[in-house]
This record gives structure tokens, sequence and C-alpha cells, in this order.
């Protein structure tokens, strides 16, 4: 496949379709590769005493029944996409932190009050930050609930070995977790890495790689989906005047 068309999305579904549609507009062929695949856990929400909600992901907002006691409650979600998909869900006040952990942290400790109630993070299994702890350390009770749970793709590491042996081009990271399941196939199976650039929504998404030999590694300017495509974009155009 020709360099400049192939770009592998690890993305989780449904995500990964978005993210191929806003690939395919920059000349390039998707190939949809989910490292992961998301199972919904049962869980209990204990909303007493509870002022807000918060999100990291989009997946928790569709792994959840938003009931009108939720609805009732503002959601400060971690960035526009996982803002947009608890909107989608039936959550009525959403406001978005337009970053990663840290940032939505220190937006709900500027925008709320330790007095005014606890803090319910909802989240999945594997986390790339400790948002209860921060805010915990800002004086708020601060709990999370774990609402779904990501587990290896059946298909992914057996596919991936393949492609990155035959092709070249780019490969998109959207989490920390999606990266360390991309490196332990990579490692385990001795694929040359060479041909391949990756770009990563985060420096915490790139780092599980750094050492494997890819061609080049970028980082979006903001953990967020129009950055991680801008940076794709210029990878592109980078690669078209080597």
């Amino acid at each position: 496949m020709d360099e400049m068309k192939a770009c592998v999305i690890t993305r989780t579904e449904p995500g990964a379709h978005a993210t191929a549609e806003a690939v395919r507009d920059l000349g390039l062929t998707p190939l949809i590769m989910p490292a992961a695949r998301v199972e919904i856990t049962p869980a209990t929400l204990d909303l007493d005493g509870v002022q807000a909600l918060l999100m990291t992901s989009a997946a928790a907002a569709r792994a959840i029944q938003v009931t009108e006691t939720l609805k009732a409650l503002p959601l400060y979600a971690v960035g526009d996409a996982t803002a947009e998909a608890a909107i989608a869900a039936g959550f009525e006040t959403v406001i978005s932190a337009g970053g990663d952990g840290a940032t939505l942290a220190v937006l709900a400790a500027d925008r709320m009050s330790p007095r005014q109630g606890a803090l319910l993070h909802l989240r999945g299994r594997e986390v790339a930050g400790d948002v209860t702890g921060m805010l915990r350390a800002c004086g708020f009770e601060a709990r999370h609930v774990e609402v779904y749970a990501t587990h290896d793709h059946p298909d992914f590491k057996a596919n991936i070995a393949g492609l990155l042996a035959k092709d070249s081009g780019f490969i998109l990271i959207h989490s920390p977790a999606g990266a360390r399941r991309l490196a332990s196939a990579v490692s385990e199976l001795g694929v040359g890495l060479a041909a391949w650039r990756i770009v990563g929504l985060s420096a915490a998404c790139i780092k599980p790689l750094e050492a494997l030999g890819f061609k080049s590694t970028r980082v979006a300017e903001t953990p967020d989906e129009d950055a991680l495509m801008d940076a794709l974009r210029d990878e592109v155009a980078k690669q078209s005047l080597e």
C-alpha cells in the first residue's frame, strides 16, 4: 500500500468510524484496527450528596442509562468529543474542559466548591490520570465508579502484525492504553516499524512507543480530535517534502 495512503486507526468503536471519515478527508485510506473492545460493567451510581459528575471518555456516556436524576446534575467532560457523547446520551448541562484529565480537574475545582457536595467520576477501568486524586488534594470529596472496561481486541494482535510488516504510513493513537497494546503486540511479534509514523493525542499516548523505532512520532498540540487531525495533516505534508 502506498505510504501516503495508509492510516491505521487503533481507536475503539464507534469513535473509530468518525476518525476514519476525517482521515479520508485528508486523502488517506483509513484502516480501522481497534486495539481494544469496550464492555459495559454493571454499576450502581450513588448520587447522594453529589453536586456534579465528571467524565473522561465518550465510552462512559454510552455505557450508562441517563435517568432524570442524572440529567439534573451538571456534567464536566474532559473534552469536546466526550461532551458531545454526553449530550447525545441525554445529559442537559454539559461543560467541556477542552483538554486532559488535569485540565478537567482544574476546571472543576475552579467552578465548584467542596462545601456544595461531592464529585462523582464516571470512568472506565483503565484511566490515564487520577482525576479524583487531584480533586481530593483540592479539598473535594471525589469518588469514582467504573461503568465500562476495555479488553484486548481478539483480532488486533494477529492483524496488526501482518499489516505493519508489509505496508507503511501513519498510525493514530487515541489513548495510552491503546499505545501499550500496540507496543505489546510489536514487541512480542518482532515487527519492523521504520516505515511507520505515529501521531498521538497526547504525550502520554506516545510514551509507550518511544523506543520502538518508528520513522517519526508527533503529538497533537491539544488532546482533542481536531488537533490530532491537524497533526496528521502536518505529518502528511512533511512526508510529501521528503
